[in-house]
C-alpha cells in the first residue's frame, strides 16, 4: 500500500513539473500582436511555437475566387473576415468569408449562380420554407460556398473559401 501511495505521488509530482514547464516554456514563447486599422478595426496575430493564427476584418473579393453577383453590396463589417492558421512547416489553412447584399430577389441570385458555377457544384441545398439555399464546391485542398437567403428585404449572399496548403496568401 505504502509502495502505491509512493508511486502515485511521484507520478502527480512528474505531471505537475511537465505542466509548468509546458506553462512557463509557452509564456515565454508566445507573442499576440495587435494593429489597429482605423475606424475600429483591428488585425490580431497570435505567434506560438506550434503555430500561428492571423485574423483580418478585410477580404479581397478577388481572392474569394467565386463570381459576385452584379450590383451585390459588400458589407464589410458583418461576416467578412480573413484567417490564416499556419502549423509550422505543415500546411495551413486560410479561410475567406465576405457578406452582400442585394435588393433583387432570391429567385435571381439563385438563378446566377446556378448558371455561372455550373457543373462545378458539388452539392447544392435548397432549404425551401427557410429561403435559404447553398451551393458547395469541394476539391482536394479548396472548399469554396455560396450561401444565398432572404432577410429584411433584401438577398443576402455569403460566400466562403476555405483552402488547406503552404503558400496561401489573402
Amino acid at each position: 500500500m505504502a509502495i502505491a501511495l509512493l508511486i502515485l505521488a511521484l507520478i502527480v509530482l512528474v505531471s505537475g513539473i511537465a505542466v509548468w514547464t509546458g506553462l512557463k516554456f509557452l509564456s515565454h514563447n508566445l507573442s499576440v500582436q495587435v494593429k489597429e486599422k482605423g475606424g475600429n478595426q483591428q488585425e490580431v496575430s497570435i505567434n506560438t511555437p506550434v503555430g500561428s493564427m492571423e485574423v483580418h476584418k478585410d477580404v479581397s473579393p478577388d481572392n474569394l475566387d467565386l463570381p459576385i453577383y452584379p450590383g451585390a453590396i459588400r458589407i464589410k463589417d458583418k461576416d467578412s473576415a480573413t484567417v490564416n492558421l499556419g502549423f509550422g512547416d505543415v500546411a495551413g489553412v486560410q479561410i475567406l468569408a465576405a457578406r452582400f447584399e442585394t435588393t433583387d430577389s432570391l429567385e435571381a441570385v439563385k438563378s446566377f449562380y446556378k448558371d455561372h458555377l455550373g457543373s462545378a457544384v458539388t452539392r447544392f441545398t435548397d432549404h425551401g420554407l427557410t429561403g435559404k439555399s447553398s451551393f458547395e464546391i469541394k476539391n482536394k485542398d479548396l472548399d469554396k460556398v455560396v450561401e444565398i437567403e432572404a432577410e429584411g428585404g433584401k438577398t443576402v449572399i455569403k460566400l466562403v473559401r476555405i483552402s488547406v496548403g503552404k503558400g496561401e496568401s489573402n
